[in-house]
């Protein structure tokens, strides 16, 4: 668990099912076609927290705070909070049966995506490059 100072008491909270759900809802692509939701929320956050993305803390901390939570109490529990987040966040990422399905979920549809792609502009071949990186990071970030 994560102690976080939220409105200005200290609690503990933990990637459940409830943060996994809450993360889907308000982090989840759409389709293009249809409009609705990839479901791939938690999987995102994983994959921002362990490939750097500057939304990421933002993103976790707003899918473990109750869904209340405002834009600026996020903020704020992040700026209250005493030690390396981003880490102590990977490592209670590490703990959800949830979220590292998620990842895994995720892996699985990106490698689909990068097998088949061929790279035929520089463009192509930098994005391709790029993906096969962040998937050789959340691979190991699953082991």
């Amino acid at each position: 668990m994560i102690t976080l100072n939220f409105k200005g008491k200290d609690k503990e909270y933990k990637f459940d099912y409830a943060s996994f759900f809450r993360a889907n809802k308000l982090f989840s692509t759409k389709n293009p076609e249809n409009g609705t939701s990839n479901n791939d929320g938690a999987g995102s956050i994983w994959v921002s927290l362990v490939t750097g993305d500057d939304s990421a803390i933002f993103n976790a901390v707003s899918s473990l705070l109750p869904a209340k939570a405002t834009e600026d109490e996020v903020v704020e529990t992040i700026n209250k909070y005493d030690g390396d987040i981003s880490e102590d966040l990977k490592e209670e990422l590490q703990e959800s049966a949830f979220f590292k399905k998620a990842a895994k979920r995720w892996m699985k549809f990106t490698n689909l995506f990068v097998e088949g792609k061929e790279a035929k502009t520089e463009n192509d071949k930098m994005e391709l490059k790029v993906m096969k990186n962040t998937l050789e990071e959340v691979k190991k970030s699953l082991s």
